[in-house]
C-alpha cells in the first residue's frame, strides 16, 4: 500500500492567499503546503480522500493512473469544494465517480452542488458525474477494508478512515474510546494538530502527541498544520517516530 499527502496544511494553506507565512520559512518548501487531502494506492485500487479546493494541483504532482473512489471526512469546504474538478475525471475515465460519505455530508454534496444531479445525457460530462454511498460501516475496494469511525470536529463530526495498518484522522478536536478502539494496532497514522495553542475545532500539537503515545503506532505523521507551525521547528521538537507531513510525502505500508 503507498499513500501520498496530497495536502498537509491548514484550512486556509500556507501560505495564506493574503500572503502570510507566520513563522514558516517560506525558503523551506516543505513549509508550502495546500489543503489536507491524501491518495491510498493498492494493488489496482486509487482511493482520494476528499476533494479539496487545491485539488488540481495536488493531482497534476501526484499524476495518479485512475480514481476508483473519493471518500469525504466531512462537509468543510477545505475538504469539499474541489468537487467540480471531478467532471475531468468523468471525462478520463468515462463513468460517473463513485463517492462515499455520512448521510450528513451527502446531504450538504446535494445541497452545495445541485447541478451534478440534474439529468445528464449517458457519456456526456457537461458536469461532475457522481454516484452517492452513504458511510454507515466498513467499506471494500478490492482486497482493502476500510473501516471508518467518528470523530469530535468542535461544532460538527468528522470520519477518520482505517485502511489496513495505517489509519487517517484530519480534523479531529477529540477522539472517544469507540476512535482509540478503532485505532488499536495500527503501524501508521497521519493524524491531526493545527498548532501549538488548543484550538476550537481542532487538536492541537501537546494533545495529538497525547494521542500518539497512547496508540503506539510505529510511525506518526502530522497534518492540517497551519501558518504558526514551521517543518523544521516542529520536526527538531517532536519525538522519535513522529514527523511532520509535507505536500508529496510518500509513505510505503
Amino acid at each position: 500500500m503507498k499513500i501520498t499527502v496530497l495536502g498537509c496544511g491548514g484550512s486556509g494553506g500556507v501560505p495564506t492567499v493574503a500572503g502570510d507565512w507566520g513563522v514558516c520559512d517560506p525558503n523551506e518548501p516543505k513549509n508550502n503546503r495546500t489543503r489536507p487531502s491524501i491518495l491510498v494506492e493498492d494493488e489496482d485500487i486509487t482511493l482520494l480522500v476528499d476533494t479539496t479546493p487545491d485539488m488540481r494541483a495536488q493531482l497534476l504532482r501526484a499524476r495518479p493512473e485512475k480514481i476508483s473512489a473519493i471518500l469525504y471526512t466531512h462537509a468543510h469546504a477545505d475538504h469539499m469544494h474541489g468537487f467540480d474538478d471531478i467532471r475531468y475525471l468523468n471525462l478520463r475515465q468515462q463513468k460517473p465517480m463513485d463517492i462515499y460519505a455520512d448521510a450528513v455530508t451527502l446531504a450538504e454534496i446535494r445541497h452545495r452542488f445541485a447541478y451534478a444531479f440534474l439529468h445528464k445525457e449517458e457519456g456526456k460530462f457537461f458536469r461532475p458525474a457522481v454516484v452517492c454511498h452513504e458511510i454507515t460501516g466498513a467499506m471494500q475496494f478490492g482486497s482493502m477494508t476500510v473501516r471508518p469511525f467518528v470523530q469530535d470536529h468542535g461544532h460538527s463530526e468528522s470520519l477518520g478512515f482505517r485502511f489496513g495498518d495505517f489509519a487517517y484522522s484530519t480534523d479531529a478536536k477529540n477522539l472517544d474510546e469507540a476512535a482509540f478502539k478503532a485505532l488499536e494496532g495500527i503501524k501508521t497514522w497521519i493524524v491531526d494538530a493545527v498548532r501549538d495553542e488548543p484550538h476550537m475545532t481542532h487538536s492541537h500539537l501537546e494533545q495529538t502527541l497525547e494521542w500518539i503515545a497512547r496508540v503506539k503506532p510505529e510511525r506518526a505523521y502530522i497534518t492540517h498544520m497551519n501558518q504558526t507551525l514551521d517543518y523544521n521547528d516542529l520536526k527538531r521538537r517532536l519525538p522519535p517516530g513522529v514527523e511532520p507531513a509535507y505536500d508529496g510525502l510518500e509513505i510505503i505500508i
